[in-house]
């Protein structure tokens, strides 16, 4: 039992000893610079410490006690934000065929505020190099757009490098050494890769410049607004912006980074809200689009307040949901029949996935390689080409829409110039049926006033004459010579009276202020009446009136108006009936109407009197029979009051066989 447990104890301490070697191998490791190689990684070649309180200097490091703090890292560094400085240890050892050789090491990088890289020679000797954002560029020792330091290896004896990195923003670093001809050749690709870059985004700036001057879209503005953007985050990314144009602006060069990334993402927010019209397709989608608009603008505000450190992190969830939105909102909004929005989905999704590519190689998940270090070059400049595409495109279905919107328009003119036209003629038309209306009323002011001076002359001039006589020659006149003077005087005034209450009649009529009262009227009794009363002018001309009434015919009529309608047919009868003729008078309930007619053995009507029969002022082809006196306006009272009381009245007469009017009126109930 003893010897198991001894041969335990001697394995575990066998085990011990073999990890300190390794412990003690890897903690000494060395670098060796073998010839053949141009260029030299160093992932995880490095060993790392800590200083949380930024106080240490080289001299501290290099007390025997200190490099035991000194534990490998693995991979690149890369920490969050910390105000901690980090030193990094790395032993080189050059080999015999690399002696004539210089080496060069390059960072990148280049957002890091301090660096400092101290070369510790074997004799003791300490040479310091620096870099960072908070120097002026032009005062590097070497000008490259990002940090390069020049290391001078005299033998093949270890040297010790050191390298201090500080800074307010999270800290990612890759380091690679380069011999000199091989770095010459490696700046020239990507000088190459760049130009090509910027001239990729300049042209699509001055591309949408030019769109921006000749079509009034908000989302060409801010298509441009984020070229511009894209192109300054690339370039002070790159360390372009201060080895070119903030050269001795360290501060203004090291807070642009953090002041353009916001502004990049707001940028692209208000660029695919305006270009996918997501205010009418998607308005919630929109809100959240502006609040994350407003979170851009507070974290830019933030930064040029010093206070990156504490909005970091809220930028970063801003812009992680951000990346979960606009993929799906860009298919959906494709799927939904707006074709733009895959393109626009094609080149969000190169972007996320370019700058997806940087963040993995920075979590060590990836190794360094064109892709990983030049991702959001390459997303970005693929980006802005597919989003040129989506611009053409979108001003192509621009044109269609306004070929489209002017075809309307002018089928609106069309039509509205029709509709115009047919209004005109309308209008036309009525006016010119208007200046009839008011020619015909002309004539008929005329005809009145004619009429009424005609007419009326006559009975006045027989008034004057016979009063005149009666006057001059009452004392010597016999009496039965005055009372036919009088008679005569008596039926003048009668006769100007119904001349007169003739045309107040029409006039009534035609302005519609006669207002009938309508009653149950014994339509035969009425008859009998007025006829009774053309019993001398019946005996006058020797005419005779045959009656044939049924009793009892109750119609519902206006009194007034009733005996006017029979007075002006029997006296129209009598006028145009030679002498000894007949005048047949009736009243009957014909199909549950009333109806009474006037028929006589007058020399009737001609086709083309009857046309025109009930209209005013007609002048009939007929004359009376005696010399009566027609004013023409009879009739059209009949008509009117016929109707006004809800009736009609018809005419059947053939030339040379006298007339027959009938008039029909509504039974009272």
């Amino acid at each position: 039992m003893s010897t198991v447990r001894n041969t335990c104890l001697r394995f575990l301490l066998l085990l011990a000893v073999c990890l300190g070697c390794c412990a003690t191998f890897a903690h000494a490791a060395v670098l060796r610079l073998d010839d053949g190689k141009n260029e030299i990684p160093l992932d995880s070649a490095f060993q790392i410490f800590e200083d949380k309180s930024a106080r240490m200097e080289i001299a501290d490091l290099l007390k025997p006690s200190s490099n035991a703090e000194f534990k490998p890292l693995r991979g690149n560094l890369n920490v969050s934000f910390s105000k901690s400085a980090f030193w990094l240890k790395l032993d080189v050892q050059g080999s015999q065929a690399a002696l004539a050789q210089q080496w060069l090491m390059e960072l990148s990088p280049v957002i890091i505020d301090d660096i400092r890289l101290y070369q510790v020679h074997p004799d003791g000797s300490t040479t310091v190099h620096r870099a960072g954002d908070r120097l002026p560029f032009s005062s590097l020792e070497l000008k490259h757009h990002y940090p390069l330091f020049q290391l001078q290896l005299p033998d093949t004896q270890v040297q010790h490098l050191y390298l201090r990195l500080q800074s307010s923003s999270a800290v990612f670093l890759r380091a690679s050494l380069w011999e000199s001809h091989a770095f010459v050749e490696h700046s020239s690709q990507v000088a190459m890769f760049m130009g090509i870059y910027y001239g990729v985004l300049l042209a699509m700036i001055v591309y949408n410049l030019l769109l921006a001057i000749s079509y009034r879209d908000v989302a060409l503005r801010y298509y441009l607004f984020l070229s511009c953007v894209s192109l300054l985050a690339g370039m002070s990314l790159n360390g372009h912006v201060a080895m070119y144009i903030l050269p001795d602006w360290p501060e203004l060069a090291d807070i642009l980074p953090s002041f353009l990334s916001p502004l990049v993402v707001m940028s692209s927010t208000m660029f695919i809200a305006s270009f996918l019209r997501l205010h009418e397709k998607m308005p919630r989608i929109n809100s959240l689009f502006v609040f994350a608009q407003v979170v851009c603008i507070f974290v830019s505000l933030a930064v040029l307040a010093g206070y990156y450190q504490l909005v970091a992190p809220l930028m970063q969830i801003t812009g992680f949901a951000l990346m979960m939105v606009i993929l799906p909102v860009c298919l959906l909004v494709g799927l939904r029949g707006y074709r733009p929005g895959y393109i626009v989905l094609l080149a969000s999704a190169t972007w996320i996935t370019g700058l997806s590519l940087v963040a993995i190689r920075n979590m060590g998940l990836l190794g360094p390689n064109w892709a990983t270090e030049y991702g959001f070059q390459l997303g970005s400049a693929i980006e802005a080409i597919l989003l040129a595409l989506a611009q053409a495109y979108h001003i192509s279905l621009m044109k269609k829409e306004h070929a489209q919107t002017q075809a309307k328009l002018l089928e609106i003119s069309q039509r509205t110039e029709q509709e115009l036209d047919a209004k005109v003629r309308q209008r036309t038309a009525e006016l010119d049926e208007a200046v009839a209306s008011l020619q015909k009323l002309d004539k008929d002011k005329n005809d009145f006033l004619g009429i009424a001076a005609h007419d009326l002359k006559n009975p006045l001039t027989s008034i004057i004459g016979m009063s005149d006589l009666l006057r001059k020659l009452q004392q010597n006149m016999p009496e039965d010579q005055r009372q036919n003077y009088l008679e005569r005087i008596s039926n003048s005034g009668q006769r100007m009276m119904r001349i007169i209450s003739n045309l107040l009649d029409v006039n009534a009529l035609d302005s519609g202020h006669l207002h009938l009262k309508l009653q149950s009227l014994d339509l035969s009794r009425i008859l009998q009446d007025v006829a009774q009363q053309y019993t001398e002018m019946l005996k006058a001309k020797d005419l005779q009136v045959i009656l044939d009434i049924q009793e009892g015919v109750m119609v519902r009529a206006d009194f007034d108006a009733c005996v006017q309608i029979i007075d002006n047919l029997l006296s129209n009868a009598v006028k145009y009936s030679p002498l000894g003729k007949r005048i047949w008078l009736s009243v009957s309930n014909t199909g549950g109407v009333g109806m009474f007619q006037v028929r006589d053995e007058g020399p009737g009507l001609s086709a083309a009197d009857q046309q025109h029969l009930f209209e005013k002022f007609t002048k009939l082809s007929s004359l009376p029979t005696a010399g009566e006196h027609s004013s023409g306006l009879g009739l059209s009272i009949v008509k009117k009051l016929s109707e006004a009381c809800g009736g009609k009245v018809d005419c059947e007469s053939v030339a040379g066989q006298g007339c027959n009017f009938m008039v029909e009126l509504p039974l009272a109930a």
